[in-house]
């Protein structure tokens, strides 16, 4: 009883340190933009200037997970380097503060970039070596739970960084109040470090995995999925990132309060939707549950598009509800996909490579078609919600069960 009690209270742990950890890492990412926009107007910052810090930013945030991945599948101590992603985090977020309070000065744009360069990396590290350590720390019965708690602190951060960003500039300078973020992170950091101790020992057992190498990690399951999760993310995400600026020029909502309500609405359907779906995922067919959410997306956007008042309300909760469950539904497979010693880097192509990237086209894709002018952006919207409907329907490319060998369970 005293061993199993162990068992449960590092899995809690693990648990914990990962929730933490996504917080952070989910609100940092999703803040960054929110910096870019102040580097026009407080720095002088072109636009063509702003457009190469984002694609550094993205670039890097999707593509050196793999790296990542690789590297704690060969080296393992994934909850170390996790901890090294949200200390990086804090460096990336000391970047833009030295050029946005001026201290940079003349060389204010290649420290943003390098700021942005650091930060993408950091928000590398998390995706696919928290849901690495989850896979291995929770049973099958109890992964999609675990991963969709998980997931939930994610879409808190995603909410509260720009909410608290705002609230804090009231009391302090604008460059200032990314000093807070900053010791957030490196907090957290400490934290993670700190709890290393009562995990990594297992970590270093016989209890993990042997190494797998990326080749591993290939499986028609795996290469499947990321193709399916880099057309569903390029879908939902395609509506998600232009929403404001839909609400702003479609629908007449001011930069106030009636913007930043309508926004908390759509991340608030993200905060419930991850537990549900985390929850739904073992118990249910997990391809079916990603055809659902995809569907569901697709057709929250179409009923979105022509609807108003309470009911528009309703649909973009329900827009956020389906569109950010992605975590614990992709991860979930991809422990049933993937050799259990190379979990990580499966984790960073079925994430990073596909969701990430996929994010990261999605809006590019809908910034095409509105390139002639911002009233296209309903048509847009249209064709990301169809491309939603059709990854609904590919869901049937997936193998069936498809355990090419179950995460083993590190604590019980």
């Amino acid at each position: 009883m005293r061993d199993q009690n162990g068992r449960s209270g590092r899995s809690a742990l693990v648990l914990g340190l990962s929730s933490l950890a996504h917080f952070v890492n989910d609100g940092t990412s999703f803040f960054v933009p929110v910096i870019a926009a102040l580097l026009g107007p407080l720095r002088g910052f072109p636009p063509v200037e702003v457009t190469a810090l984002f694609v550094v930013y993205y670039v890097t945030s999707s593509i050196l997970g793999l790296f990542i991945g690789w590297w704690a599948d060969r080296h393992g101590r994934p909850v170390a380097l996790m901890g090294v992603g949200i200390g990086l985090l804090a460096v990336g977020l000391l970047g833009f503060y030295l050029v946005l309070s001026g201290v940079a000065g003349s060389l204010g744009f290649p420290v943003a970039l390098a700021a942005g360069a650091i930060t993408g990396f950091a928000t590398s590290f998390y995706h696919p070596l928290g849901a690495s350590l989850i896979q291995r720390a929770f049973g099958a019965d109890r992964r999609g739970a675990a991963l969709g708690i998980n997931g939930a602190f994610g879409s808190l951060g995603r909410a509260l960084y720009p909410f608290l960003f705002f609230l804090t500039t009231l009391a302090l300078v604008t460059s200032d109040s990314l000093l807070l973020f900053a010791a957030i992170g490196l907090v957290s950091a400490i934290l993670i470090q700190w709890g290393t101790r009562s995990v990594s020992p297992r970590e270093s057992t016989g209890s993990p995995p042997a190494a797998g190498g990326a080749r591993d990690a290939l499986t028609p399951g795996i290469v499947r999925l990321t193709a399916l999760s880099f057309l569903r993310s390029m879908a939902s995400q395609g509506v998600a990132v232009w929403i404001p600026t839909y609400l702003t020029v479609s629908r007449g909502a001011g930069a106030g309060g009636e913007l930043g309500l309508a926004v908390t609405v759509m991340y608030v359907g993200g905060i419930l939707g991850q537990p549900f779906f985390g929850v739904a995922a073992s118990r249910f067919d997990r391809r079916l549950l990603i055809g659902i959410s995809s569907a569901g997306s697709a057709l929250a956007t179409f009923g979105y598009l022509f609807s108003g008042g309470v009911e528009a309300e309703v649909l973009l909760f329900l827009l956020g509800f389906f569109t950010f469950s992605a975590f614990p539904l992709l991860m979930t497979l991809s422990a049933d996909y993937s050799p259990s010693g190379s979990s990580s880097f499966a984790n960073a192509l079925v994430f990073g490579l596909g969701s990430g990237g996929g994010g990261t086209v999605g809006p590019l894709v809908v910034g095409g078609i509105v390139g002639a002018g911002y009233g296209l952006l309903a048509l847009a919207f249209e064709v990301m919600a169809v491309l939603g409907l059709v990854a609904a329907c590919l869901v049937v490319l997936l193998p069936r069960g498809g355990q090419t060998r179950r995460a083993p369970v590190l604590f019980g």
